[in-house]
């Protein structure tokens, strides 16, 4: 049994995707990070950063960090096909993909989205919010650029960088202007938010009427 430690509309959507994904035998809770539930020593205990989200493996070990979480999937489900394994041809440009994603892109989306966390002053915030938006920006078309499957991130097919990136576009402003000047993208995008497992997870993830 897995555990994955999630919030609404937050990283957890990569690994929730790739739990379904996998048909691992999961359970799911909830953490209120805005009732600051991640920063409670019982969750701190689990995970030392408060950062969610987190899995705890059926051995009783729990990481956090959304790229170990894929790294690691991958690894305890060898005969999947969403992480390449070790000696094969794309395992090094998913490695690759995969850290820019979680660097590059998801931490940019979170400088965009929460500015507050990285200045003090109202100009300074603003600022922050402004230089993360033109780094989305740059981010995505380089991402567009990158993607050389057809219509998913490698030759190879389907991997678990198309889950990470299609998620990465769910926090988008504006989704047509997002997708209208990066095929590629949208393309990817839509075969994978299609697949059952994404519309499973998402189904979880969008914020009920109550909390929106």
């Amino acid at each position: 049994m897995y555990t994955l430690y999630w919030e609404y509309m937050a990283g957890s959507i990569v690994a929730h995707v790739m739990l379904e994904e996998l048909g691992a035998d999961y359970e799911l809770r909830y953490v209120d990070m805005g009732a600051g539930e991640h920063k409670s020593s019982s969750y701190l205990s689990l995970v030392p950063s408060g950062r969610v989200p987190a899995i705890e493996l059926p051995d009783g070990t729990t990481i956090g960090e959304t790229a170990a979480i894929v790294t690691i999937l991958g690894e305890q489900f060898p005969q999947s096909t969403l992480t390449p394994a070790q000696g094969e041809p794309d395992r090094a440009n998913f490695l690759f993909w995969l850290n820019v994603m979680a660097t590059s892109g998801y931490l940019t989306v979170a400088r965009h989205g929460h500015p507050e966390r990285y200045a003090c002053s109202g100009n300074a915030i603003l600022q922050v919010e402004q230089k993360a938006r033109a780094d989305l920006n740059d981010f995505f078309d380089v991402m567009n650029e990158a993607i050389c499957g057809e219509p998913f991130f490698l030759p190879g097919g389907h991997t678990a960088l198309d889950i990470y990136l299609t998620m990465l576009t769910e926090w988008s402003e504006d989704k047509a202007a997002l997708f209208s000047s990066r095929p590629a993208l949208a393309a990817l995008a839509e075969a994978t938010s299609r697949r059952p497992a994404y519309r499973a997870a998402m189904d979880t993830h969008h914020l009920p009427k109550q909390a929106a």
